[in-house]
């Protein structure tokens, strides 16, 4: 059999042969002055070739070569450096050229994986980085700032440009694709040789990259004294690092479905060092168990690296344990820290590592020596020319934790448009199990090909033995990517019996999946065959808690708050963060009141229990069949005719605050004092979010920077994105100021474009016009478009569908708590009764009207189908019902101070009453006692109110029975509210009187008003708003900033919903309209022939009836008396009124 041919068989074949001869003196003359041929070599078919000890970093040479010339070239980089590289020229060249990385600080040619990349039938190239070195000798830098450019980049890019120019005069033929594949420092190489030279490479294969070198090299030294020094009471032995991963997977191995032994998902894992620890007892054995002290140390190595408040480098990642050995098991950090620091940062050999201090990392980052950190994420250039990379990266690899790579490829998808962009030309994958670019301790599927892990199965293998095609074969897969537009999808992994031998035969294989989506075992099926798992998405995150005690399990989960499933949470231990909060507000009044509400939650709950067992023992036939025929009259009613669009700002407020303060992009930071009202995504790693009080967030992350509010700025920044939104649907609706619904439909009939293009192009438009990020759901409704927006943010959009099978399978395994409108409490009720995802709520149907009423009912069901209002209207349009405002401080009891709220909070009341040109028959008073209970009070007025007098007269009593009522009253927070409202807006009567309408002055003040007008609630529960509450003593907030809308103390939340806006209409001397004068009474008159003519019918009515009196006044000139009814006459004296005398005036209006 013809392996290359099998190789291949995807691609179009095209087998060149050399125009000359294999000889050093036939090359020299392409080369120039600055480069020579050192070594020509022919190199026979089954042969080798290599530089064996000669080469400190590469002795071992590939066997059994295909035909080829080999050649070593010497290249000069400055007077006091040079480099050198091996070229691999085969026989039968297939017109494509292979660059392959090297690893650590190697220094030398990497002759093993030239021979694996020159099986294919390419032309092969590996650079010594211009030194000749083992991975931890550095002193070649000493002062040698040319050596370190030649290792950071300069040697790989001057290579790759000879061997190309060296390979196209030896074949006489342009080379037709060009690849890189690198692992480790290699992966590093094709990274920044792609960022500084796009146009090198069509595609790279890139592995477990040290791209990240300034920070990744100072983290080694930081990691290791952790564990340092051994005498230290927090040393934690390298034999317990086994025992460490034992129960990593005891914890982990079956959060994929699966036990196999292999921990699939780590970043899912909700793993305690609990069962590890010593206990209370002072005999302990820290062999065997962890102090205090050590679980710290442990607990350290897993946490992201934050240096002077700024994330510095990512933690190690669970099931990495057995390879912690390399940084964290000698009596000094690795060479990989200390060294860097010695002898390229400081050229100053005798730096100990016990000078450390955090601020090392800072200036490696800003020296960046030899500029081999390839941070530049904007690659819009490699991939506007078609370039592809496929990068992976090992989930149990120690020496560059897979955090890494992740950090990577989400700095790369911010600077180019969200993760969803990047799918059409880079891809990643996380590989279970795999430790540093080659091998594993758990037999996981390991093997697919990967940059640098040929060698590993021998001095003569290539691709993957026994599996020669682009399926199992990495290389082969990036090669039909980039030439067939065959995007990756899905490798397969391979593991043997006997680990790296091939002979042994297969042990299992698995698919391997892009970021997001993750391997899933189906449920059935062998798991040691690929068949048998399927790359999908990972669920929304949702969080459950088997607590040691129980009856604390709901309260922590409540203590969580109801911004849990806000993006950015999907990797936070969501039970650390719980026991968090638990262990920071226990005994606070906060706390004592959330625990009455979990215990009365309790009560109901065994309530709702009891009534369903009740239930389960009747004939519940009649109930189901009502469901399912209610179900059908709502099937019926679905419409997939509609393009609904939901809008969503990312972190709006912070994102607004990083556009003055960009220093703070990689530093986690909130907005708000005492509760969080927004927080970066930075935070949101460490589980802050909105909502959480501003010390519990300083407990989860202490170097969180909290910023004053500012509502102005925002304002003017949500105004810029509703200008834009305006442009693609007029009658867009906000849900708040942050937040939009649009339906595209009637946009993508008159553009002919689909609504995903649309979006997208909304989107970059949105970004490129005010600087800020938005998410977007689409789907057949405002519901699903809801639940979309969430799902790839930040910065991307999602699109679901529109057809019902595809809804239903979305909604089938959707958490309830994802879908707007159930809040903590009905999904507390629902999980209880069984109803976890909305596809519960069918096999549940029978119960739901009998446990939770009709309205629930309705609800759910409706839930289930994936249906939802396909109507999106100027929020401006549904009638308003309340206009209100509240304030917060601190505890206050003291009744003159009370009142003197009440009075500014209804002065208050009344500016937005006048905004809003309304006054209420109705006045409710909201507090919030100082032990966090609300208490309610409303009073009928005796006529409709708005002025600050008539709102504090009237509440005043309302406040004076609280005081009754609750002795000691203490408050922190009073609001007052007006409801059944009646207009003041006042009458056009030039329109009554027949002029043109004039333009009424709230239509004029609209887009400055911040009154908002409330929406009828759509779901079962009010959404949780967060207001900003008082900067509490112990958390302080930064003030670089002040502007007024910070310091206003009424409640700004970021729901007002203002009219949408309308287009700026053009001077008047432009848009003057021509009036036509009425020929009876000259007035001027709209030039509309149908109006005009109607107005001139009325004229001539109003002169023939004057026309008409006139006559009977000359026949009779007495006056006309008007006869009151003797009924009338009786009211008007009861009433104790005179008769008013008429107003002579009225003659006008009766045209006598």
């Amino acid at each position: 059999m013809n392996t290359r041919a099998l190789l291949f068989s995807f691609l179009p074949q095209v087998v060149l042969v050399a125009s000359r001869p294999c000889d050093k003196n036939a090359f020299n003359n392409v080369l120039g002055i600055s480069a020579e041929v050192v070594s020509a070599v022919f190199v026979p078919g089954g042969h080798t070739y290599g530089e064996g000890t000669a080469n400190l970093a590469y002795p071992i040479a590939p066997t059994k070569l295909p035909e080829l010339c080999a050649l070593i070239i010497n290249a000069s980089s400055s007077e006091i450096s040079n480099y050198r590289f091996g070229l691999f020229l085969p026989t039968q060249w297939n017109s494509r050229f292979l660059a392959v990385g090297n690893g650590a600080f190697l220094g030398g040619i990497n002759w093993l994986d030239m021979g694996s990349g020159v099986r294919y039938g390419h032309a092969v190239m590996s650079t010594d980085t211009g030194h000749n070195s083992s991975a931890v000798d550095l002193t070649w830098a000493l002062h040698n700032q040319e050596r370190k450019k030649d290792f950071g980049y300069r040697a790989m890019h001057g290579s790759v440009e000879l061997s190309k120019k060296i390979t196209e005069a030896y074949y006489g033929e342009t080379i037709s694709y060009s690849y890189y594949s690198g692992a480790s420092t290699g992966g590093r190489q094709g990274l920044k040789e792609a960022q500084i030279s796009p146009t090198s490479f069509d595609g790279l294969l890139i592995g477990a990259p040290a791209w990240y070198t300034s920070h990744l090299q100072t983290w080694s030294t930081k990691v290791a004294l952790y564990n340092l020094p051994m005498t230290d009471k927090r040393h934690v032995d390298t034999s317990f690092f086994r025992i460490l991963a034992d129960e990593v997977i005891r914890q982990c191995d079956e959060v994929d479905g699966l036990k196999d032994g292999i921990v699939s998902h780590p970043d899912l894992c909700k793993f305690t060092l609990a069962p590890l620890l010593c206990g209370n007892s002072l005999e302990t054995n820290s062999s065997v168990c962890l102090t205090a002290e050590q679980a710290e140390t442990i607990r350290n190595v897993y946490s992201d690296f934050y240096a002077e408040g700024k994330l510095a480098y990512p933690g190690m990642g669970l099931s990495s344990e057995i390879q912690w050995s390399f940084l964290l098991g000698g009596a000094a950090p690795t060479a990989f820290g200390d060294a860097y620091i010695q002898y390229f940062l400081y050229d100053d050999p005798d730096w100990h590592w016990t000078q450390w201090n955090d601020s090392i990392v800072w200036q490696a980052d800003e020296a960046d020596p030899g500029n081999c950190t390839a941070s530049t994420y904007d690659m819009a250039e490699l991939k506007e020319r078609g370039g592809k990379i496929l990068m992976y990266h090992g989930a149990a690899d120690a020496l560059i934790p897979p955090g890494s790579s992740q950090l990577f490829y989400e700095r790369v998808a911010q600077a180019m448009g969200g993760i969803g962009s990047l799918q059409e030309w880079f891809r990643y994958f996380v590989i279970p199990g795999l430790q540093h670019v080659t091998g594993t301790v758990v037999d996981a599927p390991w093997y697919f090909a990967g940059s640098g892990a040929q060698g590993r199965l021998g001095t003569s293998t290539y691709s993957t033995p026994g599996f020669e095609d682009s399926k199992h074969d990495a290389l082969l897969a990036l090669m039909a990517w980039v030439e067939n537009a065959t995007a990756v999808d899905e490798l397969v992994a391979t593991t043997w019996k006997s680990q790296a031998d091939p002979g042994s035969g297969v042990l299992r294989q698995r698919p391997l999946c892009p970021f997001p989506k993750r391997q899933t075992y189906r449920g059935n099926g062998h798991p040691d065959v690929p068949e048998s798992f399927i790359c999908l998405a990972p669920p929304l995150n949702l969080v459950t808690f088997e607590e040691a005690e129980p009856d604390l399990a709901s309260l922590k989960h409540s203590l969580l708050g109801p911004s849990l499933t806000k993006a950015g949470q999907d990797k936070v231990d969501q039970s650390k963060v719980a026991e968090i909060i638990y262990n920071a507000s226990k005994g606070s009044k906060f706390f004592n009141r959330e625990e009455e509400r979990d215990k009365a939650l309790t009560v109901k709950i065994d309530q709702i229990l009891a009534k369903k067992r009740q239930l389960e023992k009747l004939d519940l036939s009649r109930e189901l069949k009502a469901a399912d025929v209610l179900l059908a009259q709502l099937e019926a009613s679905r419409d997939l005719t509609q393009h609904i669009v939901h809008i969503d700002c990312d972190a709006f407020y912070a994102a607004v605050e990083q556009l003055d303060r960009p220093e703070l992009a990689d530093l986690p930071f909130a907005v708000g004092g005492g509760v969080l009202t927004t927080c970066n995504y930075v935070a949101r790693k460490f589980g802050c979010r909105s909502g959480m009080a501003g010390f519990v967030a300083k407990k989860l992350c202490p170097q969180l920077i909290l910023l004053p509010l500012n509502f102005d700025k925002y304002n003017a920044k949500a105004a810029e994105v509703r200008e834009i939104l305006a442009d693609y649907d007029p009658r867009f609706e906000s849900a708040s100021i942050d937040e939009a619904y649009l339906n595209m439909t009637q946009y993508c009939i008159d553009h002919d474009m689909e609504a995903a293009d649309v979006v997208s192009r909304m989107r970059k438009e949105i970004r490129k016009k005010t600087h800020i990020t938005v998410s977007a759901g689409i789907a057949a409704n405002a519901r699903l478009a809801k639940i979309c927006s969430n799902i790839n943010k930040p910065d991307g959009q999602y699109v679901l569908p529109h057809d019902r099978v595809a809804i239903m399978e979305f909604m089938r395994n959707l958490s309830c708590r994802q879908v707007n409108g159930i809040g903590r409490v009905l999904e507390r009720e629902l999980r209880a009764v069984g109803i976890n995802t909305c596809g519960d709520v069918y096999t549940q149907r029978q119960f739901i009207e009998r446990l939770f009423g009709e309205k629930t009912y309705n609800f759910l069901l409706r839930c289930y189908l994936g249906l939802g209002r396909t109507n999106v209207q100027p929020a401006e349009e549904y009638e308003r019902k309340s206009v209100g405002t509240e304030r917060t401080f601190r505890d206050m009891g003291d009744p003159t101070q009370l009142r003197e709220q009440l009075r500014r909070i209804a002065e208050e009341l009344e500016k937005d009453m006048r905004r809003a040109e309304c006054k209420g028959r109705t006045l409710c008073i909201k507090v919030k006692l100082h032990t966090y209970e609300v208490l309610t009070r409303q009073v009928a007025l005796p006529k409709a109110v708005f002025l600050a007098d008539d709102l504090y007269h009237y509440s005043l009593p309302m406040l004076v029975k609280l005081e009754q009522e609750v002795p000691s009253l203490k408050l922190r927070l009073m609001g007052l509210r007006c409801t059944h409202l009646l207009s003041t807006k006042k009458p056009d009567t030039m329109a009554f009187l027949g002029f043109r309408p004039r333009r009424s002055a709230s239509a004029e003040t609209d887009e400055s008003t911040s009154g908002a007008r409330t929406k009828k609630a759509t779901g079962i529960e009010e959404e949780w708003e967060v207001w900003p509450a008082e900067t509490s003593d112990d958390v302080p907030v930064d003030h670089a900033e002040n502007s007024s809308g910070a310091g206003s103390p009424f409640r700004r939340h970021g729901k007002e919903v203002l009219p949408n806006p309308k287009k700026e209409q053009q001077p008047a001397e432009e848009t003057h309209e021509e009036l036509w004068d009425c020929p009876i009474c000259n007035r001027p008159q709209t030039p509309d022939e149908r109006q005009f003519n109607e107005h001139i019918d009325l004229c001539l009515s109003r002169q023939t009836i004057r026309d008409t009196i006139q006559q009977v006044a000359a026949s009779n000139p007495s006056p006309i008396k008007t006869t009151v009814p003797e009924a009338n006459k009786t009211k008007e004296k009861k009433r104790g009124r005179q008769p008013t005398p008429a107003d002579p005036r009225q003659k006008k209006l009766r045209f006598g």
